[in-house]
């Protein structure tokens, strides 16, 4: 190669768009059979803790996505980053997992699944002009973490309060409200009002001490 030409980044196909989904719902089933649970047992779904689901992800990494030799760039994933069609089904297997096992991850969870680098999905995040398709999806992985989490908070009565107090979305936002109808609704009393409301009259009236007496 010519010294100072730039390599073209190869086109990946090692992975079949037809089956991915499949194939990670595969991986991710036999590993929660592994770690002892019942995957059709909608208690030990529930049961399932964050931390082993991402187990869960890294094995989906390890078993579909994970290269056995050195790619374009160094990167770290048999993932073509470039096609958008198979990063939108990634991103729906991701969310897929997360809602059927009532979890909420989001973009560093999504880094152990696909093995992309989480400093690569945030930037690729925060520039829509770099591609906007792509942009789109990470927005509703977004969306889709903030959904599962607030869903997680109204099992609780307490975090169903705390989601009432800070709901900007339905406009709820108790705590906000309730402070604001406390000030409109407060009565500030001049000094002889506050007097005449406690019953005390001006003779009655609490006298400093003199220096003369």
């Amino acid at each position: 190669m010519p010294k100072g030409h730039k390599a073209e980044k190869p086109v990946y196909n090692y992975i079949n768009l037809d089956t991915v989904h499949d194939d990670i719902m595969n991986v991710v089933n036999s590993q929660i059979a592994l770690l002892g649970y019942d995957i059709n047992n909608p208690k030990d779904r529930k049961s399932i803790t964050h931390n082993e689901v991402n187990y869960i992800f890294k094995q989906v990494y390890n078993t579909l996505f994970k290269p056995n030799k050195a790619l374009y760039n160094n990167q770290n994933s048999l993932i073509d980053y470039d096609n958008n069609d198979l990063f939108n089904i990634l991103v729906d297997s991701f969310i897929d997992v997360c809602i059927s096992l009532n979890k909420s991850l989001g973009i560093m969870s999504f880094s152990f699944f696909s093995g992309i680098d989480y400093t690569t999905l945030y930037r690729w995040g925060n520039d829509e002009k770099l591609n906007p398709e792509r942009y789109k999806a990470i927005k509703k992985l977004k969306d889709c973490h903030k959904a599962a989490q607030i869903s997680l908070l109204n099992d609780s009565p307490v975090g169903a309060l705390a989601v009432a107090n800070n709901d900007t979305e339905t406009g709820l936002e108790w705590s906000a409200k309730q402070a604001l109808n406390t000030a409109n609704n407060a009565v500030f009393l001049i000094p002889s009002e506050r007097l005449q409301k406690l019953n005390i009259q001006d003779s009655e009236r609490l006298k400093i001490p003199s220096n003369e007496e």
